[in-house]
């Protein structure tokens, strides 16, 4: 008669064992992080076809941010992360401070960079 007892204590904790798997499963799948969706990212790539150094920005409706410089005849490629609007003016000027030129509209696309030549 006494093995009866522990064979009762041994099938209890043989039944038990998968819950204790399964919970232990559900706790780490618990612990996961969840990142938030990516936020698309635009490029543009700058043609500046005057003979000097002109520095870019752009303005989204919301703000003017500065991309970088673009040296006389020679492109440059800008990324644009997160703007407030897809449609956006391309601004540049003279590096010197003595010209500013067109402001230049584009639709952003995402996995696209799109041209943009400064006269």
């Amino acid at each position: 008669m006494s093995s009866k007892p522990h064979f009762r204590s041994r099938l209890r904790r043989t039944a038990l064992l998968p819950l204790v798997i399964a919970a232990a499963a559900a706790a780490c799948v618990r612990g996961a992080s969840v990142q938030p969706a990516p936020t698309p990212v635009y490029a543009v790539s700058v043609r500046n076809t005057t003979a000097a150094e002109i520095v870019v920005s752009y303005d989204d409706g919301a703000a003017s941010r500065a991309l970088g410089t673009v040296p006389a005849g020679r492109t440059e490629r800008f990324v644009i992360a997160a703007p407030a609007s897809t449609t956006v003016d391309i601004v540049a000027r003279a590096a010197s401070g003595n010209a500013t030129f067109q402001p230049v509209t584009v639709q952003l696309v995402a996995g696209s960079t799109i041209p943009v030549t400064i006269r």
